[in-house]
């Protein structure tokens, strides 16, 4: 990372080197690919997992209460992964060489359509479950609500993980 003039840089440049330097030397042994790998398939799994949860919740709400450790579970793997990639996935665009800017851009971009189309989709459930009165109206908004929740989890983890596949092995790190 290159160090700008601290007089020149922005607010947002201050504070994307200021969490850069907090956790430059936190999870050192995390910061190979095959780890970093493994973080991007463990915030996938957990999103599958709480999407599971959340339909089922509709049918058996009892089991919305497994929503909690998995909010822990992908809080703790979202984090750990923008530790490791020294959140480039919010990088200002002087922090980043050509190739990343294009990647973190199309990422945001996907990440964007993804987001806004799981909740269009969640809204056209929601009005036309309420219309046509589709068993119990609570546990439909259960449903719903847990899946507009997973759509941000999504829209963060896209990024995230595009820009975990632009950095070398733990030597560049």
């Amino acid at each position: 990372m290159t160090v700008h003039q601290d007089d020149a840089l922005t607010t947002a440049e201050r504070r994307y080197e200021k969490s850069v330097a907090r956790t430059a030397t936190s999870l050192h042994s995390w910061r190979t690919p095959e780890r970093r790998r493994l973080l991007v398939r463990l915030n996938w799994a957990c999103i599958g997992v709480m999407a599971v949860i959340a339909v089922a919740g509709y049918f058996w709400l009892p089991i919305v209460i497994a929503w909690l450790p998995m909010t822990v579970a992908i809080c703790t793997a979202l984090t750990m992964l923008r530790t490791v990639i020294d959140v480039k996935d919010t990088a200002p665009s002087r922090y980043l060489d050509e190739f990343e800017t294009d990647t973190l851009l199309r990422a945001r971009s996907t990440a964007l359509s993804a987001v806004t189309g799981i909740l269009f989709t969640i809204g056209i459930v929601l009005v036309f479950g309420s219309s046509a009165e589709f068993g119990d109206g609570h546990r439909l908004a259960y449903s719903m609500g847990g899946l507009a929740i997973l759509a941000v989890f999504v829209g963060g983890v896209i990024p995230a993980a595009a820009m975990s596949g632009t950095m070398g092995g733990a030597e560049d790190a």
